[in-house]
């Protein structure tokens, strides 16, 4: 049981004295970076616009129109991805656009290229103006056919120059609401993917959210940037960051992923911009929508992999990480954060920042993440160990006496005891023949001894107060202190 103590006692220390680990994977967005996704949507629209003034004339024209970009994310290693609908449907009317620019280069007339309604001065050109605009009646003098194209660029290394085309398989009605895109993912289907959460709890404050402005690269990478729920779990953000969220989503984070910082999960999408104010949508709504579209969110092979691999580099263990990294690139050669890592890893083993290299070296006590003093934890670790032994030390000695107690009444002939002061001392039996008590010392046993079994009928002389044997002139007990003399 002493044994035990103590050890367990160093154990404590030991404990304290061990480098934190990191609280892997709560709190690292690593987890979600891989998955990031930068869509973007274009328009083609075809329109003829018709004359019959003099003679009956068509005039046609077909112009591309940038619709929107921003951020998404990869939900399927097959090429799921989600974003916002604004990103894919925005909120433009294309035929106006293409009424203004059709009418203009055709009349010689100054009309704006944008998606609004304007009006000329000759009163006969206005009216034609006006029949241009949709929507389209028998008095049309324009026709106009639209047809979008959504392209994802996933976040890998190297890029696809002219990233994957996108299929929206759904989107809601509203410009937040998620929508629903599928890629050709490729023969091996492994898109890294994100953790996707189920809910954005009460407790959920410090988010980040994942912006991916330009097409993605090795030196364009997903920008991170924190935020913070007031008050938390109510999606809305603190007073004091809405106009940092704004010129984010000005930058192109409208569809961007909202992640737990707690737990490094996918827990809404954001959106807003102009005249719509910044908001969440939660991923409750994400996985009706993916139910919706036919869509089971799910990780695939290279992410089982790569997490694996993420514990050891974010524990600082590069020569355990490095051949882990090796193996999701050997199923994703273009898995733009492995590589990164992987070359950071190799750089790093062995070295003095290996953990696994400094296992031989003692490793100063970290401050606790409350901000307490290391002093304070090693001197509660040097009160912890003296308890251990001051407990010990009395279990031990007592210990130690019985079994010196027990040797000696083991049989007549006993060795003399060597832990107390020399106190053996024989007198003679007044009366010749007449058996003498042996009092042994306390926790010990009493026996009659036969004084014709000890040359010369001696018998040992003990301490009447404590039983402690006595020695040669000793007039008080070298164990009490009582007068040897006393009765």
């Amino acid at each position: 049981m002493p044994r035990l103590a103590v050890i367990a006692g160093l154990g404590a220390l030991g404990v304290l004295g061990m480098p934190l680990l990191h609280p892997h994977p709560s709190g690292s967005t690593d987890r979600v970076t891989p998955g990031a996704v930068r869509v973007e949507s274009e328009s083609t629209v075809s329109v003829t616009l018709i004359d019959d003034r003099a003679r009956l004339q068509r005039f046609e024209r077909e112009y591309e129109v940038e619709l929107a970009t921003g951020s998404g994310f990869t939900v399927t290693p097959d090429g799921v991805i989600v974003t916002a609908t604004q990103v894919v449907r925005p909120d433009k009317d294309l035929q106006v656009y293409a009424a203004n620019r059709v009418f203009a280069e055709y009349f010689k007339v100054d009309i704006p290229a944008d998606f609004d309604r304007h009006t000329v001065d000759d009163p006969d050109l206005n009216i034609r103006l006006q029949a241009c605009y949709p929507p389209r009646t028998q008095n049309s003098t324009c026709n106009a056919t639209v047809e979008t194209k959504v392209t994802a660029f996933p976040f890998l290394d190297p890029p696809l120059p002219d990233g994957l085309a996108a299929e929206v398989l759904s989107a809601g009605d509203a410009p937040s609401a998620p929508a629903v895109l599928k890629v050709n993912a490729g023969p091996k289907n492994n898109l890294p993917t994100v953790p996707m959460g189920t809910t954005i709890s009460a407790k959920v404050e410090s988010v980040d959210v994942m912006t991916m402005a330009a097409r993605p690269s090795a030196k364009a990478p997903p920008k991170m940037d924190t935020a913070h729920f007031d008050p938390p779990g109510s999606r809305n953000f603190k007073a004091a960051e809405r106009d940092k969220i704004d010129k984010l989503i000005e930058a192109g984070a409208v569809g961007a992923a909202v992640i737990d910082d707690g737990k490094s999960e996918v827990v809404g999408v954001l959106s807003g911009g102009g005249s719509l104010p910044a908001t969440v949508t939660p991923v409750d709504e994400i996985r009706t929508a993916l139910v919706a579209a036919g869509v089971t969110p799910r990780r695939g092979p290279v992410d089982v992999v790569y997490e694996q691999a993420l514990a050891a580099y974010h524990n600082k263990l590069y020569g355990n990480a490095a051949p882990v990294l090796q193996q999701v690139l050997t199923l994703r050669q273009d898995h733009a954060v492995a590589l990164e890592y992987l070359r950071v890893s190799k750089a790093k083993a062995g070295t003095a920042e290996d953990a696994a290299t400094k296992k031989s070296t003692p490793v100063p006590v970290p401050a606790p993440a409350s901000g307490v003093a290391s002093w304070i934890w090693i001197t509660g670790g040097v009160v912890l160990v003296g308890a251990v032994v001051a407990g010990s030390v009395p279990f031990l000695l007592r210990r130690r006496r019985n079994g010196e107690d027990q040797q000696d009444t083991s049989g007549e002939n006993h060795a003399l005891v060597t832990s107390w002061p020399a106190q053996t001392e024989v007198y003679r039996t007044p009366n010749p023949g007449q058996p003498v008590v042996d009092v042994s010392p306390p926790g010990g046993r009493q026996h009659v001894s036969n004084p014709g079994s000890n040359p010369g009928g001696a018998s040992k002389k003990f301490c009447t107060q404590c039983g402690m044997r006595l020695g040669h002139a000793h007039r008080f007990c070298g164990f009490c202190g009582h007068p040897s003399d006393a009765p």
